[in-house]
């Protein structure tokens, strides 16, 4: 049998302090004493990453895990040891007991995801946990909702060798998912799964996803694949082919923060299933991207999130009234009007979507 872990005491997460401007004996303090500490090399004289200590101060506010910020312009030797060439650089440093000797040895994992506050949390968040996690009944609801893809087994006691199956595909995965496992009967039964079943919420989209019955390794790993996928990816100039196919429409989702994109990804989400052969959906910075959304007969005056569909095949464009919300309903039979060749270029849809309540303008990207 493989260990498994009891988190107890998931509601009652307490946040650890941030280390701001620490010196090298505060540094290899903290690695001492602590098993897990995220360290950020950043530079106070680097204009473009000035923000970057906000961003890192916010994580710090939700994760137990200490959080420390070197700056190399007094550190220079300490970010040399490290070999930091670019700032922010993230590290995340985690001492181990050795069995063999009365010495510790710390392994250091370099972040390589987006500098957000989301995206750093979901990565400290993924290293804090045991591979699988064994959720208590009163913990589950603050569990399936603890990162943007947490994969729960529901399994009877009995059902050990699913388990196992369990525990060695999440043995692999834990860098990317969250894994738990519940064994009570009466919570399969309160939420209306059969055991044993493997439920995928994807709390990113809510485009949660079920494997139902005994499984092998494989179709723990097919599930996870699609767990990869969203019906709404996100656009960067590095996709942009995926987004230019001349048989289907693009429809560009320009929001200014990540709670913006969202909100949207869960409103539009099973649109994006159901046109799924004929239209493309993209989530794409704002902030980044400013001067497309222009392109495309948006203004920047006049707020985000907006949208604006493109046609690839004769370069029509098509927006989505700015200042109002964006509603599945209204999206739809924009698209069916699209789609169905009764729509003419720069028309605008949406007048009769309700107001948009408030401007999100915030952006906490580097």
């Amino acid at each position: 049998m493989w260990p498994t872990l009891v988190f107890a005491s998931l509601p009652l997460l307490t946040a650890a302090a941030l280390v701001q401007d620490a010196s090298r004996s505060n540094f290899e303090r903290l690695l001492k004493q602590h098993e897990l500490v995220l360290t950020a090399f950043s530079s106070d004289t680097y204009e473009p990453v000035r923000t970057f200590s906000t961003i890192f101060e916010q994580v710090a506010e939700k994760v137990q895990t200490p959080s420390i910020l070197i700056n190399c312009d007094s550190e220079n030797e300490l970010c040399k040891e490290y070999d930091i060439n670019a700032y922010p650089a993230i590290r995340l440093f985690k001492t181990r007991s050795r069995t063999d000797e009365n010495e510790n040895e710390t392994e250091m994992t370099r972040y390589r995801g987006k500098r957000t506050k989301e995206a750093i949390k979901s990565f400290v968040t993924k290293n804090e946990l045991p591979t699988v996690t064994d959720v208590e009944p009163k913990h589950l609801p603050f569990f399936k909702q603890i990162d943007d893809i947490v994969l729960i087994a529901y399994l009877r006691p009995d059902q050990s060798k699913l388990l196992d199956i369990f525990h060695t595909v999440a043995a692999k995965h834990s860098h990317s998912f969250v894994f738990g496992h519940v064994d009570d009967v009466a919570i399969a039964d309160a939420e209306s799964l059969a055991m044993p079943s493997i439920v995928c919420y994807k709390n990113i989209d809510g485009d949660n996803k079920v494997l139902s019955g005994h499984f092998a390794e494989a179709d723990v790993e097919a599930l996870l694949e699609t767990a990869r996928t969203n019906a709404i990816g996100d656009f960067s100039e590095r996709n942009m082919d995926a987004y230019m196919a001349k048989d289907k429409l693009t429809a560009y989702i320009f929001t200014p923060t990540e709670a913006a994109a969202r909100i949207l990804r869960h409103e539009l989400t099973p649109l994006a299933r159901k046109f799924t052969k004929y239209v493309t959906f993209g989530i794409t910075d704002a902030v980044e991207y400013a001067p497309m959304a222009q392109n495309f007969g948006l203004m920047v005056e006049e707020g985000f999130p907006a949208l604006a569909v493109h046609a690839p095949m004769n370069d029509n464009v098509f927006v989505y009234r700015q200042g109002r919300k964006i509603e599945k309903g209204v999206v739809e039979a924009m698209l069916t009007t699209i789609l169905q060749g009764k729509a003419k270029s720069g028309q605008v849809f949406g007048s009769e979507a309700v107001m948009q309540d408030g401007r999100d303008g915030g952006h906490d990207e580097l």
